[in-house]
């Protein structure tokens, strides 16, 4: 298909403050902007169900000719050359929310380059059963969550990385998130604002530094600050009461180089909850985070959805634009969601909804220059969401819609082993010789 420059990717959008803003860090400051590409301007034609694009496939991953800045980040991380992490932001629904397969996917990229840290969490609970491998948080009744309702705005938009936000101005409010995995540096993402409150940060309980949050104007901003690597800790901020205090969550990371992978889930999400953030503050908070690779695994709440796959993908395309205006030079790569049966009584089939999602995905992935990974056809095509369910022991969940963990692990695997066989290529045609870490030819 011929490849369409989006001309929206380069207009500014509104902010919920000021329109120029930058993100100040008040003691450790990230991050060079890192990989999109131009975007396709919405279809005006109807979306047809084609059948996948296989020439330029590696197993389920296809268009990976659009993973070679992310590819050639990984080279120089693993030649020495590269000054800091390389990261990974994957945005998603419940199958992201559960870091089942993420976990999976971070634990085997970083045993390949390197464990940099355990990544972006959250600060609190943003919801009930917040989880994430390896993370514990909870938060005093005195905090309120703001986050977007669907893909309608709540409050200001400013809900930090991930999406969702803790607000208070009550004295001795407190937030924490316990972590078992190792870490050397801490990064508090928080908003600065008129009127701002102040908070004092502890780590295992010991007070490291107050906060002011007060500005003369609404930004993102962000204090870092080292912690023994041994062992687990405790992060905790616990308002002073002198003001509104908004947390947005934390990232761990190492002293060692390595890969860092973000799980950015939240249940029941569509792709165009993302527009309901507001842009100029997501962007803010993107940046910071300076990803080599931005991941959007979305789909199965929207195969549940009445929407048209034209307006499914005019949203699709309006997402990918605010990715590529907020960190221009990372790649891009679209997770088309796992197979989904409906049905009932013996009779289970995949849902046509969802191969109609999947080849939208597969269209627009193509020709904003992302790479595409189909997990339905990792799971074996359609029909396996069925079959995954009905075996002893199970690898879909009775709903046939969730997987088990055994399934999200298989999953996992395969995405890993094809980004890989991908990278080992990319390696292959660069002219660079096969990697240390490589046990497998392309």
């Amino acid at each position: 298909m011929r490849r369409l420059i989006f001309l929206a990717a380069l207009v500014s959008a509104p902010s919920c403050a000021e329109p120029s803003r930058t993100p100040k860090s008040a003691a450790v400051d990230g991050a060079s902007a890192s990989p999109v590409s131009t975007l396709p301007p919405p279809a005006d034609t109807p979306v047809q169900v084609v059948a996948a694009v296989r020439a330029d496939a590696t197993g389920a991953l296809e268009n990976r000719a659009a993973l070679r800045r992310f590819y050639e980040r990984l080279a120089r991380l693993e030649s020495g050359h590269l000054e800091e992490d390389v990261r990974v932001a994957h945005f998603g629904d419940s199958h992201t929310a559960a870091d089942i397969e993420t976990a999976a996917i971070r634990r085997s990229l970083q045993a390949r380059f390197g464990d940099g840290g355990r990544g972006f969490v959250a600060l609190g609970q943003p919801w009930k059963r917040y989880l994430q491998d390896g993370v514990k948080a909870g938060n005093s009744h005195e905090w309120s969550r703001e986050r977007a309702r669907g893909s309608k705005q709540h409050g200001d938009g400013c809900y930090g990385l991930g999406g969702v936000c803790l607000i208070t101005n009550r004295r001795g409010a407190r937030a924490w998130t316990e972590i078992a995995a190792k870490t050397s540096r801490a990064d508090v993402a928080y908003l600065e604002q008129p009127g701002g409150g102040s908070f004092e940060v502890l780590i295992d309980g010991a007070s490291v530094v107050r906060v002011s949050t007060r500005s003369d104007r609404v930004a993102s901003a962000f204090r870092a600050f080292g912690v023994p690597e041994a062992g687990a800790h405790q992060v905790e901020v616990r308002a002073v009461g002198d003001g509104d205090v908004r947390v947005f969550g934390v990232s761990l990371e190492r002293s060692q180089r390595g890969l860092v992978y973000d799980a950015l889930g939240i249940n029941g999400a569509r792709a165009s909850v993302a527009l309901a953030w507001d842009e100029q503050h997501w962007a803010e908070q993107l940046r910071h985070r300076a990803p080599a690779l931005v991941v959007l695994a979305y789909g199965t709440n929207e195969s549940g959805d009445e929407t048209s796959p034209q307006h499914y993908e005019r949203q699709l395309v309006d997402v990918l634009g605010r990715v590529a205006r907020a960190v221009p030079t990372a790649s891009c790569l679209l997770l088309g969601p796992p197979d989904r049966a409906i049905g009932g009584d013996g009779a289970w089939v995949t849902s046509p909804k969802i191969e109609e999602i999947i080849s939208v995905q597969r269209r627009v992935a193509h020709a904003a220059g992302c790479a595409f990974y189909d997990q339905m056809a990792a799971m074996g095509g359609p029909g396996s969401m069925a079959t995954w369910a009905a075996e002893d022991p199970p690898r879909a969940q009775k709903d046939r819609v969730h997987l088990t963990r055994e399934g999200y692990a298989q999953l996992a695997s395969s995405f890993v082993a094809d980004m890989l066989r991908g990278y080992a290529g990319w390696r292959r045609e660069a002219g660079l010789p096969p990697s240390a870490g490589s046990s497998a030819a392309p």
